[in-house]
């Protein structure tokens, strides 16, 4: 279960997650998703076998997208098998009581943020993808086109640390301030600037 409002990066890892999980429900109530449009038969085909939900909460709020994980994860508890293991994909500590109120019923559950310290970067990362970003920023009308030339960018950005590089290229894609589509980058420029200001 994706709580889309703060952790709108993680769409980037849908069709991974489709392979990974047996069923996928994104809640949402005021970014709409954007995919690209190569995803659209899979997508379709994955709604269409019930194994991708998309909701939009009807009424928007602060916390409307976690009180749609909460009653999609109240649904499921009734509906899957004992043994079914829950994600919850949320920055949200509230959503913790979800995961706990799964565990009180018996079932295997967790919540995962997408904070740094999770993804295993530490402070000369961090200050790398803020400098790169602040690049993007600066250069916002000259940026790489094609996913080598973006590399190649980063790497003359950072060419005293080849190892920071690949982290930098791969953090900019986690985070869902690039994303590569047959070797195309576009940009994310809320992300971008989200980033810089880190």
């Amino acid at each position: 279960m994706l709580d889309l409002e703060n952790c709108p990066h993680h769409l980037n890892h849908l069709p991974q997650n489709l392979e990974q999980f047996d069923r996928v429900i994104i809640c949402y109530a005021q970014r709409g998703p954007k995919v690209p449009l190569d995803w659209l038969m899979p997508l379709a085909k994955a709604i269409q076998h019930e194994r991708l939900t998309i909701h939009k909460m009807e009424q928007t709020g602060k916390n409307a997208a976690d009180f749609g994980i909460c009653f999609f994860a109240g649904l499921l508890l009734h509906e899957l098998p004992d043994n079914t293991h829950f994600v919850i994909v949320s920055n949200d500590t509230d959503l913790d009581h979800t995961v706990s109120l799964l565990r009180s019923h018996g079932r295997s559950a967790e919540r995962v943020g997408s904070q740094k310290i999770e993804n295993g970067l530490n402070g000369d990362d961090d200050e790398a993808i803020q400098l790169y970003c602040n690049h993007l920023l600066t250069y916002s009308k000259n940026r790489p086109a094609r996913e080598d030339t973006l590399r190649n960018s980063i790497h003359n950005k950072f060419k005293s640390d080849p190892l920071l590089v690949g982290r930098v290229y791969e953090a900019l894609q986690r985070e869902g301030a690039v994303s590569v589509d047959q070797g195309k980058v576009d940009y994310n420029d809320g992300v971008i600037r989200r980033l810089a200001l880190a």
